[in-house]
């Protein structure tokens, strides 16, 4: 997921991990990278680089086992840091801030 601040990513987590049937209350991991919220069949992988300029070797360790977790959905705050280190499958959403209480998603 990328846009700016206020755009709306970890409000769509939150509706993801509902989606999951997580009921573990939902924060952006800003200041430790990652969270891990585990449903009754499928894990949230929960990043956010908003503060991660250049992914160091630690961060792309974790980021690589969500992604071998079968039962698992990786989530990515500010994945436009990911660069190229991203799997090879994916879905990019894009958050426009269009009003207070408006936004525009594009979905790729």
């Amino acid at each position: 997921m990328s846009g700016e601040l206020g755009g709306g990513k970890t409000q769509f987590v939150k509706g993801l991990a509902k989606g999951l049937l997580i009921s573990e209350d939902i924060t952006s991991p800003t200041f430790t990278y990652e969270k891990i919220y585990n449903g009754p069949k499928i894990s949230l992988y929960h990043f956010d680089l908003y503060r991660e300029e250049v992914l160091d070797q630690d961060i792309k360790l974790l980021i690589e086992e969500a992604i071998k977790d079968k039962n698992g959905v990786l989530a990515v705050e500010w994945a436009d840091r990911l660069g190229d280190f991203k799997p090879s499958k994916y879905t990019s959403i894009n958050f426009k801030w269009k009003g207070e209480h408006e936004r525009e998603l594009e979905i790729r």
